[in-house]
């Protein structure tokens, strides 16, 4: 095996793990809309949105480089498209990440009826972030080995 085909099925494995890693956390954060959707329709919204957007993104890894393919080895076009790919998947993780520590050190933002109070840290909810810590981790590194001329 040559270390191309090597990096491309170790590729092929980051991608099937961060593919369960997002729907994973899309599925979690639907479970728990109708939670937030009972305090207010704001909070119920974005989770219904976070949740619809990672489940989405699971199977688009595997369907984005078909919709892109390759024109040959050093195809940079390709390449470039899957790096913003996985570092726009990267971007919408961190925020999800960063908005959870906001909430439960600071408090929810100032908005809806729960403006300011810190939510509770729960084991799903833990379990959920660090999912999405390592999907981040794993969609950097796809971000990393898809820069043209690598």
């Amino acid at each position: 095996m040559t270390s191309s085909e090597a990096n491309d099925v170790s590729s092929s494995r980051l991608q099937s793990l961060a593919a369960g890693l997002s729907m994973l956390a899309g599925i979690v954060h639907f479970l728990v809309s109708g939670q937030y959707l009972s305090v207010w329709w704001g909070y119920g919204f974005f989770f219904i949105c976070a949740g619809i957007s990672q489940i989405a993104y699971a199977p688009a890894i595997f369907v984005q480089p078909l919709m892109y393919p390759a024109a040959g080895p050093g195809d940079s076009g390709h390449r470039a498209m899957m790096r913003r790919f996985y570092l726009a998947g990267a971007v919408g993780n961190a925020a999800i990440i960063g908005l959870y520590i906001i909430t439960r050190t600071v408090g929810i933002p100032a908005v809806g009826p729960a403006a300011h109070v810190v939510d509770s840290v729960t084991l799903l909810s833990l379990a959920t972030t660090a999912a999405e810590v390592v999907l981040v981790a794993i969609l950097l590194q796809l971000a990393r080995r898809s820069v043209p001329g690598d």
